[in-house]
């Protein structure tokens, strides 16, 4: 039997104390058998002739206490490793008393108590042999000395008697100690052997965890065309996956694979159950031939090449809004000029309304280029935890300063308490201007125009409402809403909504606009203990 893992050599350990139940039933049931049919076992009577048969009798009962305690408690066999084990010390005994009562050494019974040595070095892991045979030794010894055939045939008997004594003496210690150097290869086999699978099994582990958070789908296969292993993503896009079976998708690639073992490629797979680019990378280390296949749907690496493509978009914006303002500041600036050489000399209402034209189109250069620079700057978020309660209250302060005329028009209704959101304060604070502005701008301007309520939503956010009395959103523009550069303000830049959204997508929130109810969402992340 070959040992693949450590649970399998705990099992061939707990079958010691069944065989060694097994070779006491093997040798009591078969003297019962011979006793009552009044077989000779050797070349005397059934029993010593200095003993009567009760001592057999009691030899019986005692061996067959043992055979039936031992069915009952197997392991009480097993004891502390620090003392000798007492069972095998009974076997022993057991077989030297059963050795005399039979005759002693001549009988032949002697022989059997080189098993129960052996056994008693299995019990005790491969410790106190040289005792064990010391006290088997002893025994057969005394049976040599207590038989009497010694100095009787001086020629004869006594050199047989010593040299069977002195064989079985040997066999004793000779067996004690190999087994024990057997067993305790064994054990230290074993120790390596469970470290070893420890260790597999903690890299195994390891491996699939960091498999699991590889961006990519990964699928391993063998020369045989069968999938060996894979990760979570791969089974996500291809639910019938499975270990050692074939997956006709990627025949396409094992048939180039074939053709060329130790080149790289890639290939890109359009079927109705997977529109996925692969990329295949041979590995030839070792006596077997792998091929790992790494996938990525055509989704998202579309989704990446757009995202590189918005990255440098967004820094040619960046760039082009520095280099504008500097043009912008001198048209400013000579603007003002103007209008101060208006000023000193006599009022000229049509150059007065250009210079009106010209600072108003600055302005809005200036603000679309503001939006233009929070958009860049939206992934440098400092979220931190926002009690809204005094946030609103300092940010309604803000507002009516800039807009007097709002107040009373603005009513707060927060539906929990202690509220708070995970958010960065400055883009919050950005975003609200936004929709206060849009609200005001459209509502009646009259008390409670505009509403504005909080709220707890599902999984862990919040939700913030703003509302206000005008007519809403035709439908016609709703689709539009979040576009860049779409408005119908005459003087608006089409970049307020599309930057607040993208302000709250970058600290895990969403701006929505809800037709039914005719008010625009932002949800905002829960502050958590995670």
């Amino acid at each position: 039997m070959v040992i693949s893992n450590p649970r399998e050599l705990e099992k061939l350990k707990d079958r010691i104390p069944n065989l060694i139940n097994i070779i006491r039933v093997a040798i009591v049931f078969p003297l019962m058998i011979m006793h009552i049919l009044g077989l000779e076992t050797g070349s005397r009577a059934n029993l010593h002739a200095s003993w009567t048969a009760w001592a057999f009798y009691v030899w019986l009962a005692i061996a067959c206490w043992l055979i039936f305690f031992s069915i009952i408690h197997p392991h009480w066999q097993w004891q502390a490793l620090r003392i000798p084990s007492f069972s095998a010390v009974a076997d022993i005994t057991m077989i030297g008393v059963l050795t005399y009562l039979f005759g002693g050494i001549d009988s032949g019974f002697g022989i059997l108590i080189l098993p129960f040595v052996v056994c008693s070095c299995l019990l005790s892991y491969g410790r106190y042999p040289l005792l064990y045979a010391s006290y088997a030794a002893i025994l057969l010894i005394f049976n040599a000395i207590a038989d009497g055939d010694i100095g009787k045939y001086p020629l004869i008997s006594d050199a047989r008697t010593a040299s069977a004594t002195f064989i079985l003496v040997a066999a004793s210690y000779l067996s004690a100690i190999f087994t024990s150097l057997s067993v305790r290869y064994i054990d230290r086999a074993g120790k390596l052997a469970h470290e070893n699978h420890a260790a597999y099994r903690r890299i195994r582990g390891l491996n699939q965890t960091v498999l699991n958070r590889v961006q990519e789908a990964v699928v391993v296969i063998n020369v045989e065309h069968q999938t060996i292993l894979f990760n979570k993503k791969a089974k996500d896009l291809l639910p019938t996956l499975e270990i050692g079976q074939h997956t006709a998708l990627f025949d396409p690639i094992t048939v180039l694979w074939d053709k060329a073992s130790s080149r790289t490629f890639e290939r890109n797979i359009d079927t109705p159950g997977l529109n996925a680019g692969i990329r295949a990378v041979p590995v030839n280390k070792g006596p077997d031939k792998l091929l790992i296949l790494y996938i990525r749907p055509q989704s998202e690496i579309q989704a990446e090449a757009l995202s590189v493509k918005l990255a440098a978009l967004g820094q040619l914006t960046a760039n082009l809004a520095h280099e504008i303002r500097n043009p912008m500041s001198a048209i400013r600036h000579a603007n003002d000029l103007l209008r101060e050489n208006m000023e000193a000399g006599a009022a000229d209402p049509f150059n007065a309304k250009l210079c009106k034209i010209i600072d108003g189109n600055v302005c809005r250069i200036d603000k679309m280029l503001e939006d233009i620079s929070s958009l860049n700057k939206r992934n440098k978020t400092e979220r931190e935890t926002i009690g809204l309660i005094p946030f609103w209250e300092e940010f309604k302060q803000e507002f009516l300063l800039g807009h007097p005329d709002a107040a009373g028009c603005i009513r707060l209704d927060m539906q929990g308490n202690h509220l708070t959101a995970y958010f960065d304060p400055a883009h919050l604070r950005q975003i609200m201007w936004n929709l206060a502005n849009n609200a005001w701008r459209h509502s009646r301007k009259r008390n409670g125009s505009i509403a504005v309520v909080a709220r707890p939503a599902q999984k862990n956010t919040i939700s913030i409402l703003f509302a206000d009395d005008g007519g809403g959103v035709p439908p016609e523009v709703q689709e539009h809403l979040f576009e860049p550069f779409y408005t119908t303000a005459k003087n608006g830049t089409g970049l307020g909504l599309y930057v607040a959204r993208e302000l709250a997508h970058a600290n895990f929130g969403d701006l929505t606009y809800l037709p039914e109810a005719k008010c625009f969402e932002l949800t905002l992340p829960e502050k958590t203990n995670d």
